[in-house]
């Protein structure tokens, strides 16, 4: 979602976040090259998943020693005698028993089960028809996992992006539900929230209203619709399963703007549909293929899960001609990496950078975030410099806990600031050469937490957006 910086103060207290310029690319990566367009100052690519893990594996050497065969057997020396005494019966160790665990039991496809629902076949029908406007999507950072762990994916539920009308729809504001399938019957059920997924959001396809959710989910046994066989709760163990995004979804043909009653907010799915023109329909995605590896007893606790809450925690936005900001501040509990892939280059040439955000907290953070990384630049001290441009453009990210939020072939020109304003922006020259420090930084504004038992705001939206501070780095410009 679009949010022009100059009028953020104002704006952001009415929601006019929740509207898209024309043609500006929201996160995921499927999107942004389905919507690529030029910018007058850079481009920005970002990377669904998080970086990827190398594993490396390290073979020992076995070395035998053989018997000296040069030189004589020493003479034979008679062993002397030993006495072995049995311990009275009282004295006899008692062997401690092995703890043994049941195994795990998979549900069995039963055909009559509804679409998705835990024990239901792969093939089975859903009881919405497929409309093929609307795409669920599921991308896992990895294509294995330990068994007990969790596994970092992205996803999210949007009209496909072959379309070149408009779309007026609903989907859940909970992102898409996950069927885990193993020889086609579903034997495991996941998503980015627990909860229902009743709750539903606008969309307008004039405007690309998009939702990117990020998250780690436990591929865990579920508990059969049946009532069948299963050890539900028990983390899948070793094998290979795919992963089936779907969801339902409300379309409104004929319409070009959000009904008004759902414009507000989110509806429930009864409500929704209940609307004039509305009509149920199921959304279908590519499946994922993942390993689990091994065998565990217990599923592990969702990251972040453990964490008390930092609601307090903010960074001040740096200001031109300002002091230099401090750094790192982790505002709203994200943390941000950047690694720069060169720091001496030429003044006017772009700095190249790969860097991820990453929220460490409890619950989901929901924000309307920027799909870059920025940068504010001092020298001597001073604030003499920033990236940020006024029709920057947002999106609202949904993220979990372990599951960075990760950017790469990031490009932006070093450019100097415009003084005397609030919410420092760039007068588009760059910056001439020199030795510069450089603050990254992740804007996002409109913060809240998710809790199971509440929502938590963390910055009052009449503020403006707020950022949170990366590690700063010294640049050269020549």
């Amino acid at each position: 979602m679009n949010h022009d910086l100059e009028s953020a103060l104002g704006e952001l207290a009415d929601r006019a976040e929740q509207s898209h310029r024309v043609g500006r690319a929201p996160l995921p990566v499927a999107r942004i090259t389905a919507r690529a367009r030029t910018r007058r100052r850079t481009r920005a690519a970002v990377a669904i998943g998080g970086a990827a893990a190398a594993v490396v594996i390290v073979a020992g050497t076995a070395f035998a020693f053989l018997p000296d065969r040069t030189s004589p057997a020493p003479p034979a020396t008679p062993s002397p005698s030993v006495t072995t005494t049995t311990p009275a019966p009282s004295q006899t160790p008692t062997p401690t028993p092995t703890p043994t665990v049941a195994p795990v039991v998979l549900p069995v496809g039963n055909p009559a089960l509804p679409f998705g629902t835990c024990g239901s076949l792969a093939s089975s029908a859903p009881a919405d028809p497929v409309d093929t406007r609307v795409v669920a999507r599921l991308v896992p950072d990895a294509g294995s996992m330990a068994s007990g762990g969790h596994l970092a994916v992205g996803g999210e539920v949007e009209r496909g992006t072959e379309l070149g009308a408009s779309l007026v729809l609903a989907v859940p504001d909970g992102g898409p539900r996950v069927a885990v399938v193993r020889e086609g019957v579903v034997v495991g059920t996941a998503g980015f929230y627990s909860g229902t997924y009743d709750a539903m959001s606008g969309r307008s396809g004039n405007q690309g209203e998009t939702a990117w959710f990020r998250g780690s989910l436990d591929l865990t046994v579920c508990d059969p619709a049946d009532g069948g066989p299963a050890t539900p709760g028990r983390p899948l163990p070793a094998g290979t399963y795919e992963l089936r995004p779907w969801a339902t979804v409300v379309t409104f043909d004929g319409l070009v703007d959000i009904p008004q009653d759902l414009a507000q907010g989110t509806l429930p799915l009864a409500q929704t549909a209940a609307l004039d023109g509305a009509e149920r329909a199921t959304a279908l995605g590519e499946p994922a293929t993942v390993t689990v590896t091994g065998e565990a007893d217990v599923q592990l606790a969702a990251p972040g899960s453990d964490v008390p809450l930092d609601a307090s925690t903010t960074a001040a936005r740096p200001v031109c001609d300002g002091p230099a900001p401090a750094a790192p501040v982790r505002t709203a509990m994200l943390d941000l990496q950047v690694t720069p892939q060169a720091t001496t280059f030429a003044a006017g040439s772009p700095l190249r950078a790969s860097g991820s955000v990453q929220y460490t907290g409890p619950g989901r953070l929901r924000a309307f975030g920027y799909y870059a990384i920025e940068y504010w630049i001092v020298r001597d001290g001073i604030v003499v410099g920033t990236t940020v441009q006024a029709n920057d453009a947002f999106s609202v990210v949904d993220l979990g806990a372990g599951a960075p939020l990760a950017f790469s072939e990031e490009e932006r020109v070093l450019t100097s600031c415009i003084s005397g304003v609030e919410q420092p922006l760039s007068d588009g020259n760059p910056l001439p050469a020199g030795v510069y420090q450089v603050y990254p930084g992740w804007i996002f504004s409109a913060p809240v937490v998710r809790l199971p038992s509440e929502t938590v705001p963390l910055q009052d939206t009449s503020s403006g957006y707020a950022v949170t501070l990366g590690t700063p780095f010294t640049v050269t410009l020549t």
